[in-house]
């Protein structure tokens, strides 16, 4: 097999490095914007095509580093789908703002750093893929450098992120030490023995500590607030939706595959993370005023959700895992984008901001209740039949043996009601309460992302959620 596989990544690769020449030569901010977006369009194309015109992916490795197979195209599919709609709102949102060209080129190399971590096979690519999407989300956070907001939330990001990186580095050098090689097969297929390695907890949890920055899980997420709240909307939206998910790859990589032997040594660990995630993130939640930093909190919460299908290492958990993160892509990504149109418009980013947003759109207003419901796990929308597979399958898991992780079912279920009280007030405030102050009209460029959302968590999701989950199995089984 050739190296058509690997289109999307040798575009994004070439886009990036041409696209400020471009500006140089014809000085227009706007072409710029409009070529990156036509490119993220054409690598999604050619995905779509590799994997749906010839059916599914024949499982292949490129260079010894790269592995594409059902779980690589997936996530592959979903970076590309969530940067090409970050690139359509960013095309309104900077508007004559300077520095477009540098935004746009920073956006390709995130995605394509997200790409490289979907398809690695060793950790060293893992990580340079993971620094190469975190150094570019680092200028982006910090794009709009003449506010403060912005760049305070940009510094506190690369301090942090700077930690975690170090932690996982180190974390990769110790399994590198224990074993000799860094490739993810090779791990996986490493005799560990049966007895308790203490530089292998160590190992384990340096990178748990670096990895639960990128999903912002408890205790490593105290970024997240201040990120979500300082930065440009449209990247918020990219860090919730794909640097998040990219953060679970890396994760799914890691422990299921390449130290999923060693399920009794991370375990636990991980039960206790995700039940502290998800009580800590609501509980956050329900105390804030500003619209960003209430979904920040959310999506610590969400993490914690995710996290909660690790200690079970069954396919159908971790299917429903998988399934999970990108309904969640979905459902905070087009809560972004409401977020985005509101704030173009005037209204601000407090929960006030709100009121009456139904009788400024309708589209609007039943795209964020859907996305916010979904987010609860509601019926008939999208989020509840990703979170019941994911309940589903950690519950069928605790009844197989291991009864600890139903503890881990009760607290998803008793987090998602308690989510449901800070999720309502947004809603209360966009139905019953009276418009306050003018707004600016709402601009077509997040009227068509927004009604994509919708069809998507009140259609297509819903009627299709049975093939979804078996794709999701099918990514699932390639790392069992």
């Amino acid at each position: 097999m050739g190296l058509e596989l690997l289109f999307p990544e040798f575009l994004l690769a070439a886009a990036a490095l041409l696209l400020p020449g471009t500006y140089l030569l014809h000085r227009n901010a706007r072409l710029c914007g409009q070529l990156a977006v036509a490119t993220l369009a054409v690598a999604l194309s050619a995905t779509w095509v590799q994997w749906f015109g010839e059916g599914l992916v024949t499982p292949a490795s490129y260079f010894g580093h790269l592995q594409i197979d059902v779980f690589s195209q997936l996530f592959k599919f979903a970076f590309l789908t969530i940067a090409f709609v970050t690139g359509i709102v960013s095309l309104a949102y900077l508007g004559e703002l300077p520095h477009r060209p540098e935004f746009f080129t920073l956006l390709l190399t995130a995605t394509l750093g997200m790409l490289i971590v979907a398809s690695a096979s060793d950790l060293l690519t893992l990580f340079i893929g993971l620094e190469l999407a975190a150094f570019s989300s680092y200028a982006l956070v910090a794009f709009q450098k003449r506010d403060d907001g912005s760049t305070e939330a940009g510094a506190k990001y690369l301090l942090i992120g700077s930690f975690s990186s170090a932690l996982t580095l180190y974390g990769i050098s110790l399994l590198y030490g224990l074993t000799g090689t860094l490739s993810i097969a090779s791990l996986a297929a490493h005799n560990w023995n049966s007895d308790f390695s203490g530089a292998l907890f160590v190992a384990i949890l340096f990178i748990t500590g670096g990895l639960g920055f990128k999903v912002a899980a408890v205790p490593f997420h105290a970024w997240a607030p201040d990120v979500y709240q300082g930065a440009p909307t449209p990247v918020t939206a990219f860090l919730a939706a794909g640097s998040k998910a990219m953060g679970f790859v890396a994760l799914l990589r890691i422990f299921v595959v390449a130290l999923g032997s060693m399920l009794i040594e991370w375990q636990l660990l991980l039960g206790i993370i995700a039940i502290v995630t998800m009580t800590v993130g609501n509980l956050a939640a329900l105390r804030q005023q500003d619209i960003g930093r209430m979904l920040a909190y959310s999506s610590v919460a969400q993490a914690g959700y995710i996290l909660a299908a690790f200690p079970a290492m069954t396919e159908l958990a971790l299917g429903g895992a998988i399934f999970h993160t990108l309904v969640h892509a979905v459902m905070k990504g087009g809560a972004f984008v409401i977020v985005a149109a509101v704030g173009i418009a005037g209204l601000g980013y407090g929960i006030d901001g709100y009121r009456g947003l139904a009788q400024r759109s309708q589209l609007l207003a039943l795209t964020m209740t859907v996305c916010l419901l979904s987010l609860v796990g509601i019926p008939p929308f999208g989020g509840f039949f990703s979170k019941f597979w994911l309940f589903y399958g950690i519950f069928q898991a605790g009844m197989a043996g291991q009864q600890w992780l139903l503890w881990l079912v009760i607290a998803g279920v008793l987090n998602s009601a308690l989510s449901l009280f800070y999720y309502l007030r947004v809603i209360r405030n966009i139905y019953t309460e009276d418009p306050q102050g003018e707004a600016r009209p709402f601009g077509e460029h997040t009227r068509y992302p927004a009604l994509a959302v919708l069809l998507l968590l009140i259609l297509l999701i819903p009627l299709e959620y049975d093939y979804l989950l078996t794709l999701c199995r099918d990514a699932a089984a390639s790392l069992l």
